[in-house]
């Protein structure tokens, strides 16, 4: 009984205190609510006068439901309209942005403002959508507006400023026709990607080489020209010993130097040391053999090596990137488009550029055409292209680059997929940054004008990015990327040379005759797994740089697989 009066006694002191809390919170509410509301009221009345400062009235205009605006004004002056100003909220890279603009009376954007106090885009990157050198691009421009055309995104920003870009064009066209708004609720796409041509098939072109572009973009000439600084050479197989074996079965682990810089493809594919058959080991060399595949299809991958080196002018130039189009990006190698499908614009034009080349491929056994293993952003990651691998049947058996020949396993030799990478689960940057944002900074030339410079660096090389940019998030990111690369490429080591000893103590227990080929079998396909997920992250250039978090899946799998093999050998 004595307990049961102190509960009651508690419960009552607890009601008594939430009444009483409740009614102080009611009535502060009371007296800051009209005070909150009036400061809004005021901050927004403010940024209306910035617009239109002749104005002496702003008259509310009916916001239809769901046309996806906040507000909307008619900006008077002595009675007469001079304009009208608009509000809307849309998703942004770290939360909601506010947006207001202003069209004047001949529908041209008078203005824009950016943020409130609930802004929370990225301090140094994001927030410089709130920036004069942003927002006055719209002054004066006629709707839509048009990321990269009329207005220029800000670089490591994309979201942030397409997001902004969409909310103007939301405003202006609700305010010059309030009927044009969408019925039902609107979602306002932060980031819509910047879409890619892609080129047109069946007919001969011819190509217009960099050169005879350089009289017209002498800047940009000169900054690919500069690509041939880039010309060391790493001999990968005395820098990777477990190659020999790894690679057995293959002319990789004889002779595999690193790549050059672009314009050293043509140099590179010719003087390899291993033998070429077709000319399908032009892909991705020579704008030439691009403009080949595109007129004849799949009948040009099996032309002679021989045969199109001599028709052969220029390594990758413009027309990889552009075709015959400056200023233009063009998907020119069909063989991405093709295995996107859909999906192929719902990815930046500037990573589709990279991820014509840098990219896991094969090579059809049946048409000898350069194939991608997925058919969707979804299927690009290592799981599922090893599944597409394991699923694609050549003469009964899964597709295979090579065998070894002490072994037995059909293995596949991974090319570089850099763009896989990147796009893949884990990655901190690819909905934030394009390949050009990093490896294609801004340049001035003497007369003080703004370009992209195509020479292809490392952001480490690139001071101005990493002040304008990067340091927004990274203190050091010279010193951060080296730690991280440099523990990549510890685990890559070891997982190596785990190969090399799964290698050599299978094909001691095929040489011993004491399995059953059922058991080599089970066995060979965990090494050919195993070699897979090393693979992808051996032959990936960033040397983990890209997405760390995919790269160290995938050694964790190559060391799983590894060990389920070691086990079933003893």
């Amino acid at each position: 009984m004595k307990h049961w009066r102190t509960y009651l006694k508690y419960t009552i002191t607890l009601a008594l205190t939430c009444v009483v809390v409740g009614g102080a919170l009611g009535a502060v509410n009371y007296v800051t609510d009209p005070i909150i509301s009036a400061r809004k009221l005021a901050a927004a009345d403010s940024s209306r006068l910035l617009l239109f400062p002749d104005a002496d009235k702003f008259e509310p205009m009916e916001v239809i439901e769901g046309s996806g605006m906040d507000n909307a004004y008619t900006a008077l002056k002595g009675g007469e309209t001079i304009g009208h100003v608009g509000q809307a909220t849309v998703s942004g890279s770290q939360g909601m942005i506010d947006v207001i603009s202003g069209i004047d009376s001949g529908g041209k954007v008078v203005g824009v403002i950016v943020g409130s106090s609930t802004f929370s885009e990225t301090n140094g990157i994001g927030s410089k959508t709130k920036e004069p050198d942003f927002t006055d691009q719209f002054i004066g421009l006629e709707l839509p507006a048009k990321p990269g055309q009329n207005v220029d995104t800000i670089t490591g920003a994309t979201i942030s400023s397409t997001a902004v870009i969409n909310a103007t064009n939301l405003i202006g066209t609700y305010l010059q026709d309030p009927s044009a708004a969408p019925s039902g609720a609107v979602t306002v796409s932060a980031a819509p990607p910047r879409a890619a041509q892609v080129v047109k098939t069946g007919t001969a072109v011819k190509v217009t080489t960099a050169a005879e572009w350089a009289q017209q973009y002498p800047d940009i000439y000169a900054s690919y020209l500069a690509n041939s600084e880039n010309d060391s050479v790493h001999d990968y197989v005395a820098d990777y010993p477990m190659l020999s074996k790894v690679y057995e079965g293959m002319a990789f682990n004889k002779y595999y130097s690193s790549a050059r810089g672009h314009v050293y493809t043509i140099e590179d594919v010719t003087e390899t040391g291993r033998p070429h058959a077709l000319a399908n080991c032009f892909s991705c060399k020579t704008p030439d053999f691009t403009a080949k595949v595109n007129e004849l299809g799949d009948a040009a991958y099996r032309i002679s090596f021989e045969d199109m080196q001599a028709q052969v002018n220029e390594p990758i130039s413009c027309y990889n990137c552009h075709a015959n189009t400056p200023g233009e990006l063009v998907v020119t190698h069909t063989y991405l488009s093709d295995a996107m499908g859909r999906d192929l614009m719902k990815v930046d034009a500037e990573n589709l550029s990279c991820g014509q080349c840098h990219v896991e491929y094969y090579f059809n056994p049946a048409t000898k055409a350069t194939s991608l293993p997925y058919t969707s952003l979804e299927t690009m990651a290592p799981d599922a292209i090893l599944s597409y691998y394991n699923d694609t049947s050549v003469e009964g058996q899964p597709f295979a680059d090579y065998t070894n020949p002490r072994t037995g396993v059909r293995q596949i030799k991974v090319q570089h997929p850099e763009f896989e990478t990147f796009m893949g689960p884990g990655s901190q940057h690819a909905g934030d940054y394009t390949c050009a944002d990093c490896h294609m900074g801004q340049a001035v030339n003497a007369q003080g004008e703004t370009y992209v410079s195509h020479t292809w660096t490392s952001p480490l090389d690139n001071q101005a990015l990493i002040d304008s940019t990067c340091s927004a998030c990274h203190a050091d990111l010279r010193k951060e990327t080296e730690e991280l690369q440099e523990a990549m490429e510890r685990r890559t080591y070891a997982v190596g040379y785990e190969l090399e000893r799964l290698t050599d103590t299978l094909a001691e227990a095929v040489e011993s005759g004491a399995y059953t080929e059922a058991q080599l079998d089970e066995i060979r396909e965990l090494a050919r797994s195993a070699q897979f997920y090393w693979d992808f992250v051996f032959v990936e250039n960033s040397e983990g740089a890209h997405n760390s978090k995919l790269n160290n899946e995938c050694l964790d799998k190559a060391e799983d697989y590894f060990n389920q093999a070691m086990v079933l050998l003893h």
